[in-house]
């Protein structure tokens, strides 16, 4: 029967088991079909077939094969026999017959052959050095829209020697073949970000980072692992440039777990227990942490902790908690630590000792993070677990700052504005402290991130702070304005000041804010003065002893120090 299949036919099937295109890899399949080819005297099917043998080893055979596509000019075998006398596969390297057999493959035009043969002008290899030349086959190639052309070019153009620079352009076409998915233009373009290039020192360092995660996000999207990571990680936390986007953390975890990488089940059990970017499932995110968690992921131990310390689809468990925190922090996993010093300091476990909180939260400060070194000032302010001391709180926080822990602004301000209301101090060192206390509570108050009953006593502080004979601000109207913005959001002990301020000049406002504050209590105080009111029938109130009475023991009941001395008075 005579074979109806043209030599494309014969050499395409070949191709697929070759390389497993649609069919299992069975690479004696496609020789048949290439030798058919081959034995039609078709420069493919020979070049097919020298290929066949190259992944034999069988070199002898595998040069004559390509050596007789070449002499139907077939252009890839000139290409082929140019790499194999280069590098000395198979036979004598000759740097000179490469450089030849390259040219060949240029004369006939072979796009795949120009940016080759540029870089062995650019080299010396078989020939002279020659930048203007490797300059021509560069661009010759880029031309023809080959990634590795473009990438070689733009390479040239910023580093060249004998060529005149031209940075923009230069960068251009890295951006070109980078976008193209060129592995070698993205990773100079993200060195060229990081150093930074001369060209790029004009942009802000903000714009650089961007930049360079903007091509490690391309090199993610092409399965490189460690870039993966990176970004799924980048978009999951957020940072400095990144903002948070659960969306594609969930979808870069999802290409982890694909290629079986630890951080993707990592990844989608944080997202699953969260809800962030999926929908929530406890289920599947302990299924997931389990998995990472058996190939020894210190983070995923943590997590698990998590799930049971918060009774995440699980029954509260803190021993289980501490087992799996104790198993990450074998591994110096810092958040387990913390969280270890936690339970301690919480009392949540069995034969917990301040003692112990503290020696977990020092040995993870000593990684440098941000919430170890909160906890680490909470612990010397308090006194737990070791000897009280502003001085050692104050620089914990301090260093919780600096590494960007915003609750560390909140308690460092707080803790100064208390001791400086206990310290006589010259009136210029107390502004210098007075300043620094109201930019740590407006930071703390213009951030998105702020606990909202913190961000209520930072306006009440700020109120306060206005008011201070020390301070060189010192503003009645901008105390006046720190408390209002407070007492607008239900902060009871700010209606009090607004009572106080308004009592002359707005006595029916005045009283307003005070019944305001009444209806939910804070410390008395506004119960206590709401009782004088009564007991003296001030602001338009009927004089009623009885219901001032009664005021001043519900006063007493918060420990309102005044209340307290009332009744024991009456």
């Amino acid at each position: 029967m005579v074979n109806s299949k043209t030599p494309k036919d014969l050499n395409d099937l070949g191709d697929q088991y070759f390389y497993g295109q649609g069919v299992e890899k069975n690479i004696e399949v496609a020789f048949t079909y290439y030798k058919q080819a081959g034995d039609l005297n078709n420069p493919v099917g020979l070049f097919n077939v020298g290929k066949y043998f190259l992944e034999k080893e069988d070199y002898k055979q595998a040069i004559d094969y390509i050596k007789k596509a070449a002499f139907l000019e077939y252009p890839l075998a000139y290409v082929k026999l140019s790499d194999l006398y280069l590098n000395g596969t198979g036979v004598r390297k000759n740097k000179k017959k490469a450089f030849k057999y390259l040219e060949n493959a240029v004369h006939l035009n072979e796009v795949d052959s120009y940016h080759l043969f540029g870089k062995f002008h650019l080299l010396g290899i078989g020939t002279k050095k020659n930048e203007s030349k490797a300059y021509e086959y560069f661009n010759l190639s880029a031309q023809n829209n080959n990634t590795e052309g473009m990438f070689l070019l733009g390479d040239l153009l910023l580093t060249g020697k004998k060529i005149k620079n031209d940075f923009e352009t230069g960068f251009f076409y890295l951006d070109k073949a980078a976008t193209s998915n060129n592995i070698s233009a993205i990773n100079k373009l993200k060195e060229l970000y990081l150093e930074p290039h001369t060209y790029l020192k004009k942009h802000s360092e903000l714009y650089r980072k961007e930049m360079w995660f903007y091509y490690d996000e391309i090199l993610a999207n092409l399965k490189n692992i460690d870039a993966l990571k990176r970004t799924a990680f980048a978009y999951y936390y957020g940072n400095d440039f990144i903002k948070i986007n659960f969306d594609k953390s969930s979808k870069y975890f999802k290409m982890l777990y694909d290629l079986d990488n630890e951080s993707g089940y990592l990844g989608l059990g944080l997202s699953y227990l969260y809800g962030q970017g999926v929908q929530q499932d406890f289920e599947r995110a302990r299924d997931y942490l389990e998995i990472a968690s058996t190939r020894n992921n210190p983070k995923a131990k943590n997590s698990l902790g998590d799930i049971y310390r918060l009774g995440k689809g699980v029954e509260i468990s803190f021993a289980r908690a501490r087992d799996y925190y104790l198993e990450a922090a074998k591994q110096e996993e810092v958040d387990a630590l913390i969280n270890l010093g936690l339970l301690h300091y919480r009392k949540q476990i069995k034969n917990s000792t301040d003692a112990s909180a503290f020696q977990f939260m020092s040995q993870a400060s000593k990684k440098n993070h941000a919430n170890a070194y909160y906890w680490l000032g909470v612990f010397y302010d308090k006194g737990i677990g070791v000897e009280q001391s502003l001085d050692h709180a104050t620089s914990a926080f301090e260093k919780a700052i600096e590494l960007g822990n915003l609750g560390a602004k909140y308690k460092l301000a707080t803790i100064i504005y208390d001791s400086l209301l206990l310290e006589k101090k010259k009136k210029k060192k107390q502004d210098s402290k007075y300043q620094y206390i109201k930019e740590l509570l407006i930071d703390y108050v213009n951030s998105p991130l702020h606990q909202e009953v913190n961000a209520l006593y930072s306006m009440y502080l700020l109120g306060d702070l206005y008011k201070q004979d020390n301070f060189s601000e010192k503003s009645p109207k901008v105390s006046r304005y720190w408390y209002e913005l407070a007492a607008s959001k239900d902060f009871t002990r700010a209606m009090v000041r607004m009572f106080e301020i308004l009592q002359d000049k707005e006595p029916q406002n005045a009283l307003k804010w005070l019944l305001k504050a009444c209806e939910n209590p804070a410390d008395g105080e506004e119960l206590y003065t709401l009782a004088k009111l009564y007991e003296n029938g001030l602001l338009g109130l009927e004089k009623d002893d009885i219901k001032a009475k009664k005021l001043y023991n519900q006063s007493a009941k918060f420990n309102y120090q005044k209340a307290v001395e009332k009744v024991t008075m009456s």
